[in-house]
Parts: C-alpha cells; structure tokens; sequence
C-alpha cells in the first residue's frame, strides 16, 4: 500500500493511492479518511503520514464494512480517539467484523476465512447517516448499493467522487474476473447512478481515478452480463449449485480456493436470487438436492 503518497485532487480532496485507494478530505479542523485501508499496517503507514504532514485524524468515513475497508480503523481509533462514520446496515459489520465471514459462507465459519482478509477488528462506529447526509467534513452521501448491503460513495465540495466497490477498475476485473456481487439489481442501478454524478473526478476503491467513468462503468455492466449470460446458458437442464460454480469459473478461468469459494459462492447465489426473481430460472427439490433450471 503506497501510502507515502498524497496525491491532491482538488482543493482539500486528496487520494492516498494503494490496493484499496484511500480518500482524504482536509478541512480546517482536521483531516478525514474515506476508509482506513487493509490491516494495522496500513494503520500505521496512515499515521505516519500524518504526522509528517502536520495533519489531525478526525474521522473515518466508511464506504461499507468489508475487511480490506475498515482494516485499520482499530489501530486508528485508539490511537487518535477519531470519529468513525458509516451507513446504519454497515454498523453492525464494522462493530461485529465476523458476522462477514459467516454471511459469506452461510454458517460457522472455517479457520481459513478467520483472518484478516475477511475479519477484521472491530471498531466503534459513532456516527451513522444515510444517503444525501452531508459530514462534517463536507463530504455528501451517495446510496450506492449492490456490492454490499449500504454501500455507499461521497462527492467531496471540490467535486471529487469516492465511490467505494460500487465498481471496479478495468486491471481489477481482469485479475479477479468475477466481482464480488450482494445484490445483482442495485448493482446495476447503482452503476446507472454514478454516471450522473456531478463530479470533476472518480475515485473507485480498487482502480485507477478517473476524470470519464463511462468506460469503467460500461466494463462493469459487461461482466455482470457475462456472469448473467454463463448461468444461463448452463441452464439447460437441471444443474446444482455446485456445478454452477464449477462452470462459471471454468468459463472465466478462475482457480478456487476457499476465500474465493466463500466470496463467488456468495456471488452466484446472488446471481441465482435475482434470475429467479425475475422469472429466468427456477429451481425443484429431486430426492433432497435443490436444482436449477431456466424458464426462457
């Protein structure tokens, strides 16, 4: 995480590029993270940064709770006592981080999803809004679910829009193929949303800022339409759950291992909700398994 780096976007917003871009929003009272980053080192990399700036950790302000997002608001909210800021849903995954690794897996969870990747510590949230609230900071709330329950971004004053995994960038979605996917409808909604924004730049958590998001926003649209048209198209016959994701990640050339188990299962269950809410497939019981098929 290249967090030596404070690259200024406009007036008081800034970025703190890395594997999970990191916004900063100065103001005279202090300065504001848009999440905190992977772990305690990121932690203190953040600190350190700070302090060679002169700058007074205010608050976080979280785009949602998953683990590669709230890392290091523990080691921050000791160690400074700062404000921690999310959307009421979020809360409880900030407050509570293994309740993500057991909704993921949809149980109990294994000991290779206890770690820092999919728990992380908890903090206290002591802030809650809700979409079109304005921080203190002069950040506004933008409701951008899909990816996770209250996902949401921020436009800063200066115009600079932080986006969270509302989407992706283009390098994200060609090294992991399938995003991780809660909700397929508002994810797509949300996509639609950005591309009204008013805003001079687009910060997405995992990619490159942009000045245009139309591309990046197309791209995302696409592989939910891959992802879409490959269960689909598998539906044939009556298929499981299994074979599903057996199929879609031979499709897209993915390698599974249990993280990536957990997070694409999820999303393909996802995906097999909302098909079937909207009347493409269907599934049957035959002798206890639960099968899948399309209608059209």
């Amino acid at each position: 995480m290249a967090t030596t780096e404070l690259r200024l976007l406009a007036g008081s917003s800034s970025v703190i590029p890395g594997p999970t871009n990191i916004g900063v929003i100065e103001t005279d009272a202090g300065a504001y993270l848009v999440d905190s980053g992977n772990d305690k080192e990121a932690g203190r990399k953040i600190n350190k940064l700070f302090g060679e700036r002169a700058l007074e950790l205010r608050g976080i302000v979280a785009t949602h709770s998953n683990a590669d997002h709230i890392g290091a608001n523990d080691y921050l909210q000791r160690l400074t006592g700062c404000r921690i800021f999310s959307a009421r849903a979020e809360k409880a995954f900030i407050e509570s981080p293994s309740i993500e690794a057991a909704f993921l897996w949809g149980g109990y969870t294994p000991n290779a999803l206890k770690n820092k990747f999919f728990e992380a510590k908890p903090s206290n949230v002591t802030d809650v809004f809700a979409d079109g609230d304005e921080l203190p900071c002069g950040l506004t709330a933008v409701s951008l679910p899909g990816h996770f329950f209250e996902m949401t971004g921020f436009v800063s004053r200066d115009g600079v829009a932080y986006l969270g995994d509302a989407l992706f960038g283009d390098a994200v979605l060609a090294k992991y193929k399938i995003p991780f996917i809660y909700d397929v409808a508002q994810f797509r909604s949300s996509i639609e949303k950005i591309k009204t924004l008013d805003a001079e730049y687009f910060v997405p958590s995992h990619g490159e800022v942009e000045r245009d998001i139309a591309a990046t926003a197309a791209l995302n649209l696409s592989k939910v339409a891959e992802v879409e048209g490959i269960l689909i198209d598998s539906l044939g016959e009556r298929r499981s759950f299994e074979y599903l994701l057996k199929t879609l990640c031979d499709r897209m050339g993915v390698t599974l291992e249990v993280g990536q188990y957990a997070l694409i299962g999820s999303t393909v269950r996802s995906f097999l909700s909302y098909l079937a809410n909207e009347g493409a497939i269907e599934y049957e019981f035959a002798d206890n398994a639960m099968l899948w098929r399309r209608t059209k």
